[in-house]
């Protein structure tokens, strides 16, 4: 792809899609890895924001989606840095130390990503949709032209819009929310539910609990809320297990 402009890539991109990812459900899929492959960065990643809810729309590939699930697990992080600011923030390993010393340990320790470009797409989409830019050498991340960037994030609103056939976006005609991402972050919802009747906690408590918990566990708060859900472990153990971790702590 030597000599094409990032917007040439991207659309080579998406049409050489693996046949795989090409299912409605799976577009945040193939446009993550298409943003990647337009930009020549390591990985990528699209979130939605609404409220207190982050849900992972799509994704490059298993690692970023794991470095998804890491920032969600933290409770912040450049994603949700971008979402709220509105704008483009760039963060370089002594960034993600200083701001999130937790969540750069865990990212530093269970992926190979060292910075990440954080980019809230144009309108009609953002700031509730994210993309989230991953690279391997932090010098990467000064090689970013923003033009390119910018014309990336263009097509990809463009591209996600064009399935939005509701009124009442996200949850009305999108797909988005069908994809096997999604559709696991959608176990935390219900998770929320029944951690908030167990302790009478809001929403955003009840998420807190089970971050608290997943930290003390080692794991992210899918794999708690998957527990959950599937009757594995029972609510009531959550403040059990964070005890337990802040003990060992």
């Amino acid at each position: 792809m030597v000599g094409m402009t990032a917007v040439e890539r991207f659309d080579r991109a998406m049409h050489d899609s693996p046949t795989e990812l090409t299912p409605p459900a799976l577009l945040p899929a193939r446009l993550a890895r298409a943003c990647a492959v337009a930009l020549g960065v390591d990985g990528a990643a699209l979130s939605l924001h609404v409220g207190a809810l982050q849900t992972p729309i799509g994704s490059s590939d298993a690692t970023t989606a794991h470095a998804e699930r890491l920032q969600f697990t933290l409770g912040d992080g450049p994603c949700l840095r971008a979402h709220d600011d509105g704008a483009t923030i760039a963060f370089d390993p002594d960034d993600l130390e200083r701001n999130w010393p937790a969540l750069w340990a865990a990212i530093s320790t269970d992926t190979p990503y060292r910075a990440v470009l954080s980019v809230p797409l144009p309108p009609p989409l953002g700031p509730l949709v994210v993309l989230d830019l991953y690279v391997r050498e932090p010098s990467a991340l000064t090689r970013l032209d923003p033009g390119p960037v910018r014309e990336v994030a263009r097509c990809t609103t463009e591209e996600l819009a064009l399935t939005v056939t509701g009124p009442d976006f996200p949850d009305d005609g999108s797909g988005w929310l069908d994809g096997p991402d999604a559709r696991r972050r959608a176990q935390v919802w219900q998770a929320m539910g029944l951690v908030g009747v167990e302790y009478d906690l809001d929403g955003p408590d009840a998420i807190a609990v089970m971050q608290a918990a997943a930290l003390a566990s080692g794991r992210v708060v899918d794999d708690v809320a998957e527990d959950i859900v599937g009757g594995r472990l029972a609510p009531g153990d959550l403040w059990e297990d964070r005890v337990a971790g802040d003990e060992a702590g």
